[in-house]
Formats: structure tokens, sequence, C-alpha cells
């Protein structure tokens, strides 16, 4: 059993297609019990993707020439109940560019606008995953299976767009830089999850990726100060304190976040001595990401990507279990490298319990126990270790697809 689990040899293509469509009907089965058993919403009485309401209406508002209302949580709390009627209020974390990335979905029914939005970003997100593992059929049915794709759907979130963006860049970046550099300039819609970017360009020496990311984010702040005008920005940046605040007294539930920050403070943990081991945490990873990346010459570009992309959830305070949808790209990359180049010691294994492991993080959830901090710091050690070298010793296995 041991040997089977170091080189991943149970791990078959006919497992691949019918485990992931166990997945996919026990998704769809809960989702169908919740709705009915809740008069067609969710627990709470708000609509299903409850998170899309704040995107939707933020588009409406922007669209009626109000962009400033997200902004403002009393008036947003207004607009949103006087549509949905149902007392919850979801707050607007985002800069002003991502208004207009919205703005057409607000031009649309709330349903016809969710579907559309999710139909949209995870088909992006798909082509990226299938352009870096190959265009299979058990590809997209392992990408629609994917446990943290169902929580991203079931939140109306934008964790197929980020994945789409980041993994994106990183599939243009070593030959087509400036294109890669726009996608990340465009991805700072969410800058939570590009605190490692900088790190890994400047190690690798992507310099025209840098300039085309910085200025894609400049084009992007200037064009919606030209759409919306200049109040909504200024009230972006004081409605930094009340985003600080959210994190800090856990107004969204540490239990659904994925940080060793969220981790420690439901261990009992004070905000700044949680804060400090985030920071030593954050700073650890990205010591390791820019030393990987700066053996650009001697490392996969595969694994340095699936690499970033894992040090991204690990070192921001603020993530939620949905962004662990940011784990396909990075799944997809460290397959990539072991079908091309054959696969370190028990990383089919640790892929494989990766993978479902946005469910157990969910199931956790409820019982306040942290789980996903244990298992993104198992991947990126693995990756590490991979990366670095040390996981040279190749296991001689089929091929997933076999």
């Amino acid at each position: 059993m041991i040997e089977a689990f170091r080189t991943g040899h149970w791990l078959q293509r006919d497992r691949l297609l019918v485990y992931p469509l166990l997945l996919l009907g026990i998704a769809v089965a809960a989702t169908g019990y919740v709705l009915a058993t809740n008069g067609g919403t969710l627990p709470n009485g708000s609509p299903f993707g409850s998170d899309f309401i704040s995107f939707w209406v933020a588009a409406r508002e922007a669209l009626a020439g109000r962009p400033e209302i997200p902004y403002d949580a009393e008036r947003f709390a207004e607009a949103q109940n006087a549509i949905f009627g149902d007392g919850n209020f979801y707050a607007f974390f985002y800069p002003p560019h991502y208004l207009a990335y919205m703005a057409p979905f607000g031009a649309l029914p709330y349903y016809a606008a969710l579907a559309a939005w999710m139909t949209l970003s995870f088909l992006a997100s798909l082509w990226v995953v299938m352009t870096i593992v190959g265009r299979r059929i058990e590809v997209a049915l392992l990408t629609l299976a994917f446990p943290a794709t169902y929580l991203t759907i079931a939140h109306g979130q934008n964790a197929f767009l980020s994945a789409a963006m980041f993994g994106g860049a990183l599939v243009l970046l070593p030959k087509r830089p400036v294109l890669a550099g726009i996608l990340f300039g465009l991805l700072t819609f969410k800058p939570q999850l590009g605190l490692l970017i900088p790190f890994a360009l400047l190690a690798g020496g992507y310099w025209r990726a840098i300039m085309a990311a910085a200025a894609t984010a400049i084009l992007a702040g200037l064009l919606s100060a030209l759409l919306f005008g200049t109040e909504p920005w200024l009230l972006f940046v004081e409605q930094g304190a009340m985003a600080s605040q959210t994190l800090r007294d856990g107004l969204v539930g540490w239990n659904k976040m994925i940080s060793t920050y969220a981790a420690l403070r439901l261990a009992g943990l004070g905000h700044l001595p949680a804060m400090a081991v985030q920071g030593f945490v954050s700073l650890a990873v990205a010591t390791v990401v820019f030393r990987i990346w700066r053996r650009a010459g001697a490392t996969s570009p595969d694994l340095r990507s699936a690499l970033l992309l894992v040090g991204a959830l690990a070192a921001t305070p603020f993530g939620l279990n949905y962004d662990l949808f940011l784990l396909a790209p990075a799944i997809a990359f460290t397959v990539a490298h072991g079908m091309a180049n054959g696969f370190a010691p028990w990383s089919r294994t640790i892929l494989a319990a990766v993978y479902v492991s946005p469910l157990v993080v969910f199931w956790f959830m409820a019982s306040m126990v942290p789980v996903a901090p244990f298992v993104l710091a198992v991947l990126f050690v693995h990756l590490a270790w991979a990366a670095s070298g040390a996981g040279r010793s190749v296991v001689a296995a089929r091929p997933l697809t076999e």
C-alpha cells in the first residue's frame, strides 16, 4: 500500500473519470437539497450565488450613474435590501476598475447575470487549465468536478476569473511577457492574491512583464476614473479601514478563510500575534518563491508556476475557501511537468489529496477546524522540494491518462 501511494500507480484513467463524476453528483444533489428545503433560497434567505449580489448590485448602481454607492456601506445595504429584501448585506471590497469588469452583467436580471458570469469565467479558467495540461475529456471533467468549483459557483464568486488571469499570465510569461504582464495588471482587482508576483518577476528578470503589469494597472485605474469619476477611488481608499476591521473582527467568519492568520484566530490567538505569525509565514513563502524563480534556467517553469500559485494562497491573510480554485492551474502545471518529465515520489498521491481538499476544508468549516493552511503548506513544501532538484528521484510510472 505504501508503495502504491509513493508511486501513484493507483491513480489511473478510470478513477480520473469515475471519482469526479461521484463528486459532481454529490455537489448537484446537495445544492438541490438545500434550495428545495429552503424555498429556492439559501438558508439565510439570500438567493443562490449570494456573494454575486454584491457584484450585481454594484454594477447596477454604476450603470445608473451612482458608482460611489458600493463604497458607502449604509447606502449599499439599502440598495441590496430594496431588491432582495432578505436583510443580508454583502460588502464590495474591490477597486473601481472591477466595476468596469462587472458592468455588463448589471444590465441583466439577477439569475441570468449569475449564469452568464459563472459560465464565461469558468470557461476562461477551463481554457487555461486545458492549455496547461492538455485538451482531454478527463481534464474538463476534473476541473468541473473540482470541489473548489462548486464553492465558487455556490458563492457566485470571482475565483474563476482570478485563476484564468493568474494561470493565463503564467502560461504566457516565458514567450509573451507583455501579454502576461497585462493579465497580471488586470488581476489587481484582487490585490491580495498578487503579493508574491513582484518577487517572482523580479527574481526571474521579467522586466517587460513588470512594466506591462504596472502600465496596465495604472491604465485600468485611469480608465475607471474616466468612467466613474474619482469619488469611487477616494471612497475605496477610505474603505480600507472597514476591510481591515472585517478581517480583524471576523465579520467574515475566520472558519471560512484559508490563511494561517484565520487559523490562529480560531485557536484563540489575538490579532497582533496572529498577524505577526502570518507575516513570518508570508515572508518565508516569498523567500522560497524568490530563490526558486531566481534559478529560472535550472528549474522547471511548470513547477515554478505551480509554486507561485500555491504560495499566493499561503501568503495572504485574507483568502476565502472559494479562492482554493487557484489550485486548479497549480495542479495542472504540476501534472504537466510530471507527464513530461516523470512524477516525483508521492506527487500523484499528494495531488489527489489536494484535489479533494476543498471538500474537506468545507466539511470542517462548520466545526471551526482550520484545514486549509496545512494543505497549502504540504503542497508548497512538496513543490519547493521538487523544483529545487531534491525531488529528482522520478517515479517510473504510467501516464495519468492511461
